[in-house]
């Protein structure tokens, strides 16, 4: 089963939201513009983006 989370990179406007795959994870580890990574639920894998950030935004500071 594919697990999916809600990533938070720096992007060049701020923190932008991408949704990434446990399948495609394992290539992506290692970027430094990663803030911070939210495991899904299967409800939450279907939202969309925008719904993704307001449930899980990026952390302040």
């Amino acid at each position: 089963m594919t697990q999916w989370y809600l990533v938070w990179v720096e992007g060049p406007r701020g923190p932008e939201p991408q949704k990434w795959s446990s399948n495609g994870l394992w290539g992506q580890l290692g970027r430094q513009d990663v803030i911070v990574r939210f495991p899904l639920t299967e409800r939450e894998a279907e939202l969309s983006l925008d719904e993704l950030a307001k449930l899980h935004p990026p952390p302040i500071g």
